[in-house]
């Protein structure tokens, strides 16, 4: 046996312990039941189980409860399908609550959390937490998360509650987490002394995979999708170019959203020539956050040592290394697949089309190009006159007013920049249905309206 194949067996033999162990703690809630094979999905779908982070459970808006996560593409799928699917459904207002407005101008819905659920389906099939990296589907999470996820799936991990469901088709839409936290803070170090990388490396990135996909392996089910993980630098709009701030800022005070933005934020210098450091990536989160006094585009702003230097900004560098590294992850997930005769999507591949996207609206007389799905100020990449960057302005980016898109960040997000809205996903649904179909023969709807 080579160094590889007894790797894959020691973590099958290890993954199996922990299932047979985990089997004498008492579920009662959990007991499998007979399903009859649904019109659509046919013998695919008799059992589907979705694996996953936010994006699966149906995390909208920053913010969780049960009418959000009966719109998650899983839920559509399995519609699709004429399967039975259960979620653990969040009381309302949520676990936490969802903002009221784009990124919490106006705080959240409600006045207090409401952790507990409302049901307690005997079959889990969407076991999906938010905030999950990939280690954390087969390794209980440490933290706040494991209050999230002791609530969706009780005091077990996805792996075992995967396996425990019996699938006959799996979709595992992982990896997410292990990129976002350094795209959104910024900050590509370690979290903590002795804690994982913000930007987990991909040599643990690759290992902790194989554990996942020996996990769905064992479980053995007729097939599987497996997801790429999403380039939010590309695609989510909680980070913006740190010219939109400056663009979009109150002409009057200065101001966005009543922080100031630094000068050194504007695309254009004194001299009218493009300023680099304006093409540096932007967390909206800074605009919230008390510690820093100014949105400001220059990575050196704050002396070395500072714990604010470079946070809620990403330089040229900082954007193509985890760039990278996402291709890296994909390529994972996709030789993972390929190598089990399983299903990949690259979801970036979906959302690009909805990115170039426009609509021809007539607005006081005047026709505008206006990109309604999603705004990624877009249109500021090919800029370069005055005229040409205020109408990208206008056209492309995050803004109110006649030229605004739906949800502030166009009709495919929701509130907090990084999640589907439920348009968003109804084309998830619609786009994995199609992909489905094209693999495994099925005759699901691939309609996104």
């Amino acid at each position: 046996m080579n160094k590889r194949s007894l790797g894959t067996a020691l973590r099958t033999a290890a993954l199996a312990a922990t299932v047979l162990l985990g089997a004498c703690v008492g579920d009662g809630d959990q007991v499998i039941t007979a399903v009859q094979p649904t019109p659509n999905g046919g013998e695919l779908f008799v059992r589907y189980v979705a694996m996953g982070n936010s994006l699966t459970a149906g995390y909208q808006s920053g913010g969780l409860n049960d009418s959000l996560q009966v719109r998650a593409y899983p839920v559509l799928l399995a519609q699709r399908a004429g399967a039975d699917f259960e979620s653990p459904l969040v009381a309302r207002p949520g676990c936490p609550r969802p903002f009221a407005a784009p990124l919490g101008a106006t705080g959240r819905i409600g006045t207090a959390d409401s952790c507990f659920r409302i049901n307690n389906p005997r079959v889990i099939n969407n076991v999906a937490v938010p905030g999950a990296r990939v280690r954390d589907l087969f390794q209980f999470p440490a933290g706040p998360l494991a209050s999230l996820n002791t609530l969706l799936i009780g005091p077990r991990t996805q792996v075992r509650a995967m396996i425990e469901a019996r699938p006959t088709f799996v979709s595992l839409w992982i990896g997410n987490n292990d990129a976002l936290e350094a795209s959104v803070s910024g900050v590509l170090g370690p979290r903590a002394a002795g804690a994982d990388s913000t930007l987990t490396p991909l040599a643990a990135f690759q290992s902790r995979l194989n554990v996942v996909v020996d996990s769905i392996k064992f479980a053995n089910p007729r097939g599987a999708m497996l997801v790429g993980v999403v380039n939010a630098i590309e695609a989510a709009p909680i980070l913006q170019p740190g010219a939109y701030f400056f663009l979009a800022r109150d002409p009057a005070t200065g101001r966005f959203q009543g922080k100031p933005v630094n000068p050194n934020c504007s695309p254009l210098n004194i001299l009218g020539q493009l300023n680099p450091l304006a093409f540096n990536m932007v967390s909206f989160q800074i605009v919230g956050d008390a510690n820093f006094p100014e949105i400001n585009c220059d990575p050196a702003a704050y002396p070395a040592g500072d714990p604010r230097r470079g946070v809620y900004l990403l330089d040229q560098g900082e954007i193509l290394l985890i760039s990278q590294r996402i291709a890296q992850y994909n390529a994972a997930i996709r030789a993972a697949a390929e190598a089990n005769d399983w299903l990949y999507v690259d979801p970036n591949l979906i959302l690009r089309p909805f990115l170039a996207e426009e609509t021809e609206v007539v607005i006081g007389g005047q026709t505008y190009r206006l990109h309604q799905r999603l705004r990624k100020c877009q249109d500021l990449r090919d800029a370069t006159t005055p005229a040409q960057i205020q109408a990208a302005v206008l056209t492309s980016c995050p803004v109110t007013g006649p030229t605004a898109a739906p949800n502030f960040f166009g009709s495919l997000m929701s509130f907090d920049g990084v999640h589907p809205s439920t348009e968003g996903h109804r084309v998830l649904a619609g786009r994995f249905a199609s992909r489905i179909n094209q693999r495994y023969g099925t005759t699901l709807s691939t309609s996104i309206s």
